[in-house]
């Protein structure tokens, strides 16, 4: 027992003096840990000659599933990684359309807003009720629909450029 205290010293020290990566410190860890326990229970089955040979297979089982290990886990690094970069990218990409539409519905708000008031105004002239000026609402509608059935129009309560000049060339 002694004897493996020494050489894992040993083998630590050389580690530390050759300054491997810790991921390959990890790697050697795991071989010699395997190699030690194989060496034992090789002991119990075979004698000496069982522990050398059961501390070659423990080593090498040892570090191949530490090497594995750590392939894993750098795949999974890798993989996250990536996943938040797209992640970032759909975010940006979003945020872009949301103001993209935000910018392009202004000007049509805008529009929109002066189309509703100037129908409002023309069917006050024409002697209608739209309700609260620049609100849209249920006596709004009522209202275009009743110019609508007084010319004789489609009555749809809906408001556009074509009412509103409809309007204005009949007195509104």
């Amino acid at each position: 027992m002694k004897r493996h205290i020494i050489t894992l010293a040993v083998v630590g020290a050389v580690t530390a003096a050759l300054a491997v990566p810790p991921a390959y410190a990890g790697i050697m860890g795991r071989g010699m840990g395997g190699a030690l326990s194989g060496a034992m229970v090789g002991k119990l089955v075979g004698g000496k000659r069982g522990a050398r040979t059961g501390a070659i297979i423990g080593g090498v089982i040892g570090a191949s599933e530490a090497a594995a290990d750590m392939q894993r886990h750098q795949y999974h690094q890798a993989e996250m990684q990536r996943r938040q970069a797209e992640w970032a990218a759909q975010q940006q990409f979003e945020e872009q359309r949301i103001q993209r539409a935000q910018a392009a519905a202004a000007p049509a708000q805008a529009g929109d807003q002066t189309l509703l008031i100037e129908t409002q105004k023309s069917l006050i002239r024409l002697g209608f009720q739209p309700g609260a000026i620049g609100r849209a609402g249920p006596e709004l509608t009522a209202a275009v629909r009743q110019y609508q059935k007084s010319k004789g129009l489609l009555e749809t309560g809906d408001l556009s450029q074509a009412l509103l000049a409809h309007m204005l060339q009949n007195g509104g």
